[in-house]
């Protein structure tokens, strides 16, 4: 099966990877009418289990699953694993647990092992993970809302539907970008815009950092900093 065609380019991706999360969501912010400020990422609820990882980026996978109770259909694995080659690499995968209470975890040392050897870098979730340690070593990352210790009844019951996770809604090919501060969607049209836009948003910052951090700041000097800012803010259409 040949590789799926990626929208941007390994250096393309390579550069939103130097970008933490929270740089990410400002540089779209610069983006007029992209979309509301409060939504495209996961909320507080979704905790990074690794933060010692740098920025992970993919293209999602979505795939929706139960856990507690047994002799639900069932999506066969092969399909499983076909949705995921079936998007570009690298991959995200996305899981919306549609239990009310999410009991057992579908990630573990060997669905992370599978996702890894079939090109994703991590995984973000409303439901649970396991086996820390060992997804650790593997350098996988897990974003999930809860920690917990069996499998319970874990199934697939669904693939590449669209779902919505605390707060992030995710289609499949989506751009997924995750770090120890959550998990973020990144619209394709955009998405190769977005260290620039950092870049501008650095330079429209740095006057006011400087200024807080200088000895003797004062309400007069920050002023001046917001000035300054005012006009870098002017010189560029981004803003």
């Amino acid at each position: 099966m040949a590789e799926p065609t990626a929208p941007l380019t390994e250096a393309e991706l390579d550069a939103i990877r130097q970008l933490d999360t929270p740089t990410i969501s400002n540089a779209l912010e610069l983006i007029d009418g992209l979309r509301p400020w409060t939504d495209g990422f996961t909320r507080p609820e979704i905790i990074c289990r690794f933060p010692e990882f740098k920025t992970v980026v993919g293209y999602a996978v979505t795939v929706e699953i139960a856990s507690a109770v047994p002799g639900r259909k069932s999506v066969p694995r092969p399909d499983y694993w076909e949705s995921i080659v079936a998007q570009p690499y690298p991959r995200m995968i996305v899981i919306h647990d549609r239990d009310e209470k999410p009991l057992g975890s579908f990630w573990g040392e060997v669905n992370g092992s599978v996702a890894k050897g079939l090109g994703a870098v991590g995984v973000v979730t409303d439901g649970t993970v396991r086996d820390l340690d060992e997804v650790r070593e593997m350098g996988f990352q897990f974003l999930s809302k809860d920690v917990c210790v069996s499998h319970a009844y874990v199934h697939a019951e669904a693939l590449g539907t669209t779902v919505e996770i605390s707060g992030m809604k995710v289609s499949p090919g989506d751009l997924i970008a995750a770090d120890k501060h959550g998990a973020i969607q990144i619209p394709i049209e955009v998405a190769r815009d977005v260290p620039r836009l950092a870049e501008l948003m650095t330079k429209y910052e740095a006057p006011m950092i400087k200024a807080a951090q200088a000895p003797g700041a004062t309400p007069a000097t920050l002023a001046a900093a917001a000035a300054e800012q005012s006009k870098i803010r002017e010189n560029n259409a981004a803003y």
